[in-house]
């Protein structure tokens, strides 16, 4: 997969910016606050339709308003593609060679994986942050999986608006209505649940490469996928529904007192390791950059199987925490493995020092050029 060409225009602070992209590697660079990161930011704005930097559209576009237009032409297997986002108003339109088409249909035309200079927070901060690393992978393959999250969540606001209401009225009916919700929120919930089980597992099973190469001292990195409640972890995700609906009923009171629901999917966690210590509380931050660098691999290596082709890796503040080895390692990698590249730095000239020369963007003022 290559995204041939990107084109932004009102996009934070970058102006008309159209902008031809190598197959492979290409190094993005610019001081801070010139848009740089706004140019990664359009390219996901094609493969995800939201924004790794914040969760509110309008946020995007520029300051003297919009509307925000994003577009890129993507060549992969299937044939050339042009994508297209804009942003007017408040409403968001998806466009496919022109034509308007639904969030379902979008995700997938341009494949890719992002890891954005504040990473490291996944894994300094809490299981939230967690989570969406774990649903943007599966999404990324199945976009139906949007669909299961909110699903998940109607029914979990079901039950917790019941459990708020409980001990004013523990009547019959409202126990019926309220074991009606917990049959349907276990039924969404062992869909989440075999979901990131298995993207997990995946996930574990292709870090080694990564590994080898952002970690040349020696160190095992592991990832495990820490469920809710803690007791389905070492059973077959098959048996996850009964699991779950039991400890539904068990929790019941103390989820009334507590007036949410206290376990579940919403709960899960992600664990990782180095050499069996939790990176989380031990690891330093060019250990936990090169952890995350290591998961997004696996994402890419998930997705390359998945598609069988290559598809797009975003990496903002490329240098940050990083040696020279363990950048030059990073660069082979990702040539080895066929991925086309966009690698954002701040620093002139790093690549130099790598030996290995890359076409280079330079962004300066909100306007890209070829350097």
């Amino acid at each position: 997969m290559w995204l041939r060409r990107l084109e932004a225009d009102r996009l934070r602070n970058l102006r008309s910016v159209a902008i031809d992209l190598a197959p492979g590697l290409t190094v993005i660079t610019g001081r801070n606050g010139h848009g740089k990161t706004s140019l990664l930011e359009a390219a996901y704005l094609l493969g995800t339709a939201h924004s790794f930097r914040t969760r509110t559209l309008d946020d995007l576009v520029a300051r003297d308003g919009g509307p925000l237009r994003v577009s890129g032409l993507v060549s992969s297997v299937p044939g050339d593609a042009e994508l297209g986002l804009v942003l007017d108003g408040g409403t968001r339109r998806l466009l496919l060679n022109g034509g308007s088409l639904e969030l379902v249909d979008f995700l997938g035309r341009l494949d890719l994986v992002a890891l954005p200079g504040d990473a490291v927070r996944t894994l300094r901060d809490g299981p939230e942050a967690r989570r969406r690393f774990i649903d943007s992978g599966v999404a990324g393959l199945r976009p139906s999986f949007l669909a299961e999250l909110a699903s998940y969540r109607r029914h979990l606001a079901e039950r917790n608006a019941l459990l708020r209401h409980g001990a004013r009225r523990a009547t019959e009916r409202s126990q019926g209505e309220m074991e009606a919700w917990e049959d349907r929120l276990a039924g969404a919930a062992a869909r989440i649940h075999r979901r990131r089980r298995e993207y997990v597992m995946g996930l574990t099973s292709r870090l080694g490469p990564a590994e080898r190469v952002l970690f040349p001292e020696g160190g095992e990195v592991r990832a495990r996928y820490r469920p809710s409640p803690i007791e389905s972890e070492q059973v077959d995700p098959g048996r996850f529904e009964p699991i779950y609906r039991e400890a539904l009923g068990r929790a019941r009171k103390r989820d009334e007192a507590l007036g949410f629901t206290s376990l579940g999917p919403h709960r899960d966690d992600l664990e990782l390791t180095l050499d069996g210590a939790d990176l989380r509380r031990f690891g330093s931050a060019g250990q936990l950059r090169a952890a995350m660098v290591a998961l997004c691999a696996g994402k890419l290596g998930i997705l390359k199987d998945e598609r069988r082709e290559a598809p797009l890796f975003l990496m903002d503040d490329f240098d940050s925490d990083f040696d020279d080895g363990r950048a030059r390692s990073l660069v082979d990698f990702l040539r080895n493995g066929g991925f086309q590249a966009l690698l954002a730095t701040s620093k002139d000239g790093w690549q130099d020092r790598l030996g290995c020369p890359l076409p280079v963007i330079r962004v300066e003022g909100g306007l890209a050029r070829a350097a």
